[in-house]
């Protein structure tokens, strides 16, 4: 049952368009254009080949978790200083539902 509850879950985060609301965000140079360092699995969004930051693939996302990945979109210098990742939600890059948006998009990666 609760795989069951789990996996409606995800179906609901993963439709068409909370997956296009979060990777729109995900895409769009005013929220910080995440595709200019970060791949997505194929299929979900743009092919690109920028390597600056990993490759976010849905096994490592939830292995982080989705606390972690908000955590990390907040600030990641918090935890690594010498982070070449901008401190998204300090600098007011994204609001706190846009940071959520994007870490229920991660967590939701294939």
């Amino acid at each position: 049952m609760r795989r069951l509850a789990f996996l409606l879950f995800a179906a609901a985060i993963v439709s068409p368009a909370f997956g296009q609301q979060a990777l729109d965000l995900f895409t769009r140079p005013d929220k910080g254009y995440c595709i200019s360092c970060h791949q997505l699995p194929a299929g979900v969004g743009p092919e690109v080949l920028n390597d600056v930051g990993p490759r976010l693939e849905g096994s490592r996302m939830k292995t982080l978790g989705q606390d972690r990945i908000r955590e990390i979109i907040d600030d990641a210098t918090k935890a690594n200083p010498d982070s070449v990742m901008p401190p998204f939600g300090r600098h007011r890059i994204l609001d706190a539902r846009e940071i959520s948006r994007l870490a229920e998009f991660l967590i939701a990666l294939p």
